[in-house]
């Protein structure tokens, strides 16, 4: 399967890029899938974000070439990419409970983290539930911004998620009287781009335009495409949202006929009601074309 051998590759890839440079975007590429896509599947197959993968590597290594080289501290530091001893000493103790001078001693007791690599295995079927709809372009009203990869792997909502809730949300509902700004067939929905800006991901989260543009509000237009659409059941947030980017890029798409829109961002789509309640309904929208 592609995305498993992708898998690997990008595996391979961090292996030999601990001491170096580490892009998100050329991982992202060795599996056919977007940054934001991309980690949200690495953090469901692997249990954790790429982030913390990287860094408990990392820390694995630099506890051997304490041991079996003598290289000064501040040099094994910068090696992996810490900017100060301190920086790396605080994280090396976090990790492995003590210092790294200590980590020199024979017999002190050190952790390791060893590569990981996918394997396919067998489960029991599972229905995935999808549609194909075609739309022309639309606009979003609502708050844009640039996400980190990891945001949301681990926490129930991103900075940029909480911003929008807490300033953007209540004004959509009301709008100070003018109504509620939400509508089918989205409701509430957030946009991802495909592209990242600077290692980081744009995306937009609002409603769609219909007129009525709340003052100091941002508008994003999305592109007309063809979306494959998919019905999660469930709970969103961790780690149900990554669950499902890996059902539909590892199971679905190698056997779909179609591949993904790259000019396209996708879309998640939040219904009103309970987003926490095991009986929620959402959805995927993923843009793609025939292969």
């Amino acid at each position: 399967m592609d995305w498993l051998r992708g898998m690997n590759g990008v595996m391979e890839y961090l292996e030999e890029n601990l001491s170096g440079d580490i892009s998100y975007g050329d991982m992202a590429r060795m599996v056919g899938c977007s940054v934001y896509e991309f980690s949200r599947i690495f953090s469901f197959m692997a249990g954790m974000p790429v982030s913390e993968y990287i860094r408990r590597r990392r820390l694995s290594q630099a506890a051997f070439d304490l041991q079996h080289s003598r290289e000064r501290v501040i040099d094994i530091a910068l090696g992996y990419g810490y900017n100060s001893p301190t920086a790396f000493a605080r994280a090396f103790k976090e990790l492995h409970g003590v210092s790294p001078t200590m980590a020199r001693h024979m017999g002190t007791p050190l952790k390791t983290y060893p590569p990981i690599s996918f394997l396919l295995t067998i489960k029991g079927v599972s229905a995935m539930e999808f549609r194909i709809q075609q739309m022309g372009s639309f606009q979003i009203v609502g708050l844009s911004g640039l996400e980190d990869p990891d945001c949301g792997n681990g926490e129930t909502l991103t900075p940029l998620w909480r911003r929008f809730m807490e300033e953007y949300d209540p004004r959509l509902y009301g709008d100070g009287g003018q109504g509620c700004l939400y509508s089918e067939p989205f409701c509430q929905v957030a946009a991802y781009s495909f592209k990242t800006e600077g290692g980081r991901m744009r995306a937009v989260i609002g409603a769609q335009y219909r007129g009525v543009r709340p003052e100091g509000m941002d508008l994003e237009t999305v592109p007309a495409a063809t979306w494959a659409v998919f019905t999660v059941g469930g709970p969103t947030g961790y780690p149900h949202v990554p669950e499902a980017y890996a059902r539909i890029l590892t199971q679905w798409f190698p056997s779909s006929g179609y591949r993904r829109d790259e000019a396209v961002p996708n879309l998640e789509v939040y219904p009103a009601g309970d987003v926490s309640a095991p009986g929620y309904t959402w959805e995927v929208w993923m843009p793609v074309r025939e292969k």
